[in-house]
Parts: structure tokens; sequence; C-alpha cells
């Protein structure tokens, strides 16, 4: 894994069916649910992202399938849609949370990192998204929003979401090229997959330490019997919306 080899390369090498080692990818990802998540300090940009909902190596009965790289069918943001929260500050914390399928609402970005955001502590810098505005009030949170709609990049040459973008695209990049996509069901580990391959990048004993933090979560096994849960629980509640 830490080599990002594919499945195929994966099961030849350690002589073991492909499906198991799916499951072990898995499992090993369950585990980094949790790792590497301190709280923001400073200057922090968020921003959503969205990926087109994907069924991956599953037969889809509700439409037809979509090739890799395909597009929605509506227009603009639709619940066809995954939105993911993506936040950092200006030293080493980022999270990335998959929030909802469609628009991004205040409670979407209350739950992806309200526990992580300290009235005192954090500036927050994002678009003008009402939701970030309300999310901010209600946090007692200072708050600087950028308006793409007049073009505004950086605001009192400090406040931006520059960082944040760039890691938008890199991740894009990343789950495409090493993955060729990965499905919705799933999305969320190896987005902490990305997470703690971010707060490695550079370390002499990479797989020393990415394996360290894979025996942190005792809980993991269970947290890997939960994902289809999870991904049932981010359907219905889009319907329910």
């Amino acid at each position: 894994m830490v080599d990002e080899q594919s499945l195929d390369k994966i099961k030849e090498s350690l002589s073991i069916n492909k499906k198991t080692a799916f499951d072990w990818r898995h499992k090993i990802l369950a585990s980094l649910s949790e790792t590497d998540k301190d709280g923001f300090t400073g200057i922090t940009e968020s921003d959503e992202t969205f990926f087109l909902r994907s069924e991956k190596g599953r037969r889809t009965s509700d439409r037809e399938p979509r090739k890799r790289g395909g597009t929605s069918k509506s227009r603009g943001v639709s619940e066809d849609q995954v939105a993911v929260v993506v936040t950092q500050d200006r030293k080493s914390s980022l999270d990335l949370t998959v929030a909802t399928m469609g628009r991004l609402k205040k409670i979407d970005i209350e739950n992806a990192i309200g526990d992580r955001i300290r009235s005192g502590h954090v500036v927050l810098c994002s678009d003008a998204h009402v939701s970030y505005k309300g999310f901010a009030i209600d946090n007692h949170i200072e708050h600087h929003a950028l308006k793409a709609v007049i073009k505004q990049r950086v605001k009192n040459k400090v406040y931006h979401i520059q960082y944040v973008n760039s890691t938008h695209n890199r991740l894009k990049k990343w789950l495409d090229n090493t993955f060729w996509g990965v499905s919705t069901k799933y999305l969320q580990q190896y987005l902490n997959w990305y997470r703690v391959k971010e707060r490695l990048k550079g370390n002499a004993q990479l797989t020393r330490e990415f394996s360290l933090r894979t025996t942190k979560d005792i809980k993991a096994g269970v947290k890997f019997g939960q994902i289809h849960g999870h991904y049932e629980n981010l359907i219905i509640n889009t319907n329910i919306n």
C-alpha cells in the first residue's frame, strides 16, 4: 500500500485472493479514520469539492453504467454528486470528509469539522457559500469569505483558499491516476489514506510510520464492518432531504 501497488500486483506478491487483498486494504484504511486529526489552529481554509457518484465494481439497476470520467445528467450541483469538505490550516492539520450528496448545508460542515474548530483559535477562510457563514456565526469564529462572483482570490493579502483548492486538484489526480477512480461507498476510506499520506510526505521511515498508524485503532475491524451502513445512510439521508 505504501508503494501504491494495484490489487492485482498485491495478490500476486502475497499469493492471496484479490478479494482478500481488497478486504485487507480496507481494514487497514478503516484503522486510519481517526489518525492525525488534531484541532485546527490559526488561518484555516475550508471548501467543498465534488465527485460524481460511482458504483464502481457493482452492477447498477437504477441507471445505465457510466464510463470513468463521465458527467452527471443534471446541470450544476445535483444529488448525483458527492460533496467532500476539505479543511486545512497553514501548519499540518488536514481533514477530508464525505459530507453529503448534492448541495452542502450548514449541518454538513458542523458534522465534518465542528469538533475541531474552536473560537479564538481559528480564523476561517472559505468561499461565500452561505452555509460557511452560518457555521462561523454559530461557532463564534472569525470568518473571511472570498467572493468568486467578483473574482476575489485573496483578501487583505493573507486570507485565501488557494492551499485547499490545490489539495482538491492533487487529491482528484491521485484517485484517478492511481486507482482509476473509486466507488462512493469506499471514498471516505481513500480520503483517510490521502490524509495520512500527506502527513507522512518526505518521512525517511515511511513504511514504518504508516504501519504504526494502522495499529493504533483497536476498533478498526468494527469500522470496516460499518462501511456499507455508512454508505446506505448517506443515500437515505439524501433521499429524505
